[in-house]
């Protein structure tokens, strides 16, 4: 990970591989943008049409300097309208950077001095851009042919700011973020057969050591002792056996209590409904558990005054010979019954475990959960959108308000009462799949039977937890969704 620095340093007079300066629609300059183009002999006028840029947010024309100011080459990156720059366009134009400093070790920039309003809001969102902007995942990849290895950025050096104790927090804020959330993306992205329950487990114990969390960690036996049987009954048909994960962080003062459910299944082949499409990236179907675990790293280092419960629900489910059949039914922890109508129907069961053991203790002010729960909400917010509905308007308030503040696309979806009856069972008190139809909707009113009267809110993050391509912040494959907004939210109690 670079280090980000302040310097007092001139445009022209920071030494660096490579210098970043702003640009706006119409060939408008950013700070030092107009002096920099004049001294490599040029205006942004005809840069911009020998570029063929147009100053939108993501545009970037990078040139060689032939050593006509101190930083080796140069990077016109678009922020867009002059007039309206937010951190959310720092934090694309950090990320648009990141990717244009392939072999620097050293990035100059001024981007965060174009935004107006509070500095400190604009050097965290250009360094978490940055940081979320350089991520690869590279845990499988061999030595290249010569046993070379890229080039990594070492420093990051932001100019045209002065230093103060606000951009310090803000930036080690950044870090902190970035780090929970590359967490995320590298437990996302492991493939199966690296990864189980118990390896979650083990993770969460190497995020406690030594910060102060404790982690309690359930096994099969214990699980089958308490009356789990929603992960139980979905971990059957593995022969890794299910494990329920809590890790616990108490802040000085705080007066506030959140519980964070995350959904930890591991593999998801469907069950003894196979599933007929998409298994490939079944691996991901833990991204829940993962941005828990990447919340939970965040916060040990940012030290936000609540007290927050992380409880991890993992299985992975496979169609063993023991495995659930439709038309079971599980007794499960909190008191229900419920009929196994999809085996596919998964991750609900095992989250209503951890919503029912979380409301029993009466003592959190919130219940979220977060999990990659239905293909449905992804027909109804597309691919970078994840969906949020509950039961107290002004929790999904705040959890809409920090997703805009993080810089991820979240929507509110209802809970409609009229929906409920289509998860009646005949011979059970539920059934673990609705109609054809509102599948995103039904899953959360099935949520909703576990919580009791407690504030509540349900993350569907099916969608964005994986991107198909590069596109800003977001890398191809695991996106760490979700770590960014509950932690913003987790500060702002």
């Amino acid at each position: 990970m670079p280090k980000f620095r302040l310097v007092k340093e001139s445009p022209e007079a920071v030494a660096c591989d490579l210098l970043a300066v702003a640009v706006f629609k119409d060939a408008k300059p950013g700070p030092g943008a107009a002096e920099v183009a004049t001294l490599l002999g040029t205006t942004l006028k005809d840069l911009f049409a020998a570029e063929r840029i147009s100053g939108n947010v993501g545009d970037c024309a990078v040139l060689s300097t032939v050593g006509h100011i101190a930083a080796k080459r140069v990077a016109f990156v678009g922020l867009g309208d002059k007039t309206a720059v937010t951190p959310f366009e720092i934090r694309r134009a950090g990320a648009v950077v990141a990717r244009k400093a392939a072999g620097a070790k050293t990035v100059g920039t001024l981007v965060p001095a174009a935004a107006s309003g509070n500095g400190t809001d604009a050097a965290r969102a250009f360094a978490e851009g940055f940081l979320l902007g350089s991520y690869k995942f590279t845990r499988y990849k061999k030595a290249s042919a010569n046993g070379s290895k890229p080039v990594a950025v070492s420093d990051v050096l932001i100019a045209g700011m002065a230093k103060s104790a606000g951009i310090d927090k803000s930036l080690a804020a950044a870090q902190a973020v970035a780090d929970g959330t590359v967490l995320a993306r590298d437990l996302t992205n492991t493939p199966a057969n690296d990864k189980s329950p118990v390896s979650l487990a083990q993770q969460a114990r190497d995020i406690a050591k030594g910060t102060g969390m404790t982690v309690k960690v359930m096994d099969e036996k214990q699980l089958a002792a308490k009356g789990m049987n929603g992960i139980l009954g979905v971990g059957r048909g593995s022969p890794k056996p299910p494990r329920l994960i809590e890790i616990n962080y108490k802040a000085t003062g705080a007066k506030k209590n959140i519980a964070i459910i995350g959904k930890g299944i591991t593999f998801d082949s469907g069950g003894i409904n196979l599933k007929t499409q998409g298994l490939d990236w079944m691996k991901m179907d833990m991204g829940g558990a993962a941005a828990v675990l990447g919340i939970m790293k965040a916060i040990a280092a940012i030290k936000p005054k609540v007290n927050v419960t992380a409880i991890i629900c993992s299985a992975e489910n496979m169609p063993g010979g023991n495995a659930l059949h439709p038309g079971d039914v599980l007794d499960m922890y909190g008191g229900k019954t419920v009929e196994i109508g999809n085996t596919d129907a998964e991750g609900r069961l095992v989250m209503a475990d951890g919503l029912a053991l979380a409301a029993e203790r009466k003592k959190y002010h919130y219940i979220l959960d977060m999990a990659t729960l239905t293909g449905a909400c992804m027909v109804a917010l597309g691919p970078r959108c994840f969906g949020v509905m509950g039961n107290d308007d002004g929790l999904i308030q705040g959890l809409l308000g920090a997703s805009k503040r993080a810089g991820e696309l979240a929507w509110e979806l209802p809970l409609i009462e009229d929906y409920r009856k289509m998860i009646d069972s005949d011979i059970a008190d539920l059934k673990n799949i609705g109609g054809p139809y509102g599948g995103a909707i039904t899953a959360g009113l099935f949520l909703r039977e576990f919580i009791g009267d407690h504030k509540w809110a349900h993350m569907d993050i099916a969608g964005p937890t994986k991107s198909e391509s590069d596109e800003f912040e977001q890398p191809k494959g695991a996106t760490g969704s979700g770590v960014r907004t509950v932690v913003e939210w987790l500060t702002s109690l």
